[in-house]
């Protein structure tokens, strides 16, 4: 089978099974099964996904660079690509550090509230992880075509996510998320910038 259709193949296996384990439906179903050990929940969630990941990732780590160049970026931008890269290097550790990484993978047990979280990294986007991350894949300095495609599907993946956790969100915060959505762009900082740049005049 061709490697671009076997990548695909995989990611989406990945992301059926991804989705179903994040769903609210399987959610309640394992609350009612695990009782007690539901707490373990996220780590459970964690370590199912990440064997569920790897035959989309080994496919590209093996295959990328055999697929037919896209693009490359001229060396004269390299500095300009890297300054990029490690803002958004940045900017997800920032946003980790904020969200307790450790607590969301459920490699520490944590029995705290749900608190929205608005500044920081969370004041500049609305999904500083999401992104970051994303702004880390398309400043790849060489573009093959299995990177291409492993870019879009990511892409398109995380954006119906971010959409789903938002809905989520609402639910939980109601108002407050309501005018924190208001008031920070989704992805492109577009509103933070306005507001430095009317700091500024």
């Amino acid at each position: 089978m061709n490697v671009i259709l076997n990548f695909i193949l995989y990611f989406l296996i990945f992301a059926i099974i991804h989705s179903a384990l994040a769903s609210e439906y399987i959610k309640n179903k394992a609350q009612r099964l695990l009782g007690e050990r539901f707490r373990f929940y996220r780590i459970i969630y964690t370590l199912i996904s990440i064997p569920a990941f790897a035959p989309a990732f080994l496919v590209w780590l093996e295959y990328s660079d055999s697929t037919p160049p896209v693009y490359s970026i001229p060396h004269w931008a390299y500095p300009l690509i890297i300054t990029v890269r490690v803002l958004a290097l940045g900017i997800f550790a920032y946003a980790s550090y904020q969200t307790d990484i450790l607590g969301f993978t459920g490699l520490k047990q944590t029995h705290e509230k749900s608190i929205l979280i608005t500044n920081g990294a969370y004041g500049i986007v609305r999904h500083p992880l999401y992104a970051s991350g994303m702004l880390l894949l398309i400043t790849k300095m060489e573009m093959t075509q299995l990177d291409l495609i492993a870019e879009l599907l990511v892409f398109i993946y995380l954006i119906i996510g971010a959409y789903i956790e938002e809905r989520r969100l609402v639910s939980i915060f109601g108002d407050e998320y309501q005018k924190y959505r208001q008031q920070v762009s989704m992805f492109i900082p577009v509103k933070w910038i306005e507001k430095q740049a009317a700091k500024l005049l």
